[in-house]
């Protein structure tokens, strides 16, 4: 039914600060920007302008960060709690789960370390970008390979 996944995007409050910390603190490459009013309609936002940038990572996962321009964001950048609906987090497989959590607290964002974990197969902990969008890190340090893309 779906032909394709070209790729997801997250909101943010500040779209340099947040390509900023994907693309300079975490390895993903600045793809095409844009701005538009277009999809202020498309966004239940009529009236405002929004702005894109499209990142990569070298492995293929394209994201979409956007921001709506001319409006405040709403809420807080605070973590989202665990069991929102519709919640989203991202996750990060890394050789050196400190050393990426230390990356990410540089750049803006923060460690959540009441949530670090060993499973057996390898440690986890959840941290959060800027705008308090989850980042699971996973750390394999036994031969589990559920992970692996397929």
């Amino acid at each position: 039914m779906i032909s394709a996944f070209p790729h997801f995007g997250i909101y943010v409050a500040d779209i340099g600060r947040s390509t900023r910390f994907y693309v300079e603190g975490l390895g993903f490459e600045a793809r095409e920007a844009g701005s538009s009013d277009a999809p202020g309609p498309l966004l239940e936002l009529p009236g405002t302008t929004v702005r894109t940038q499209f990142i990569s990572h070298p492995g293929g996962t394209r994201m979409e960060l956007w921001t709506v321009v001319d409006r405040p964001p709403a809420g807080t950048g605070d973590p989202r709690p665990a069991n929102l609906p519709g919640r989203v987090h991202l996750c990060f497989m890394v050789d050196d789960l400190d050393a990426v959590a230390a990356r990410i607290v540089e750049y803006g964002g923060r460690r959540l370390d009441e949530t670090r974990c060993d499973l057996g197969y390898g440690n986890l902990m959840f941290c959060a970008d800027p705008d308090g969008t989850r980042i699971e890190l996973v750390q394999i340090t036994a031969g589990w390979t559920g992970y692996e893309q397929d």
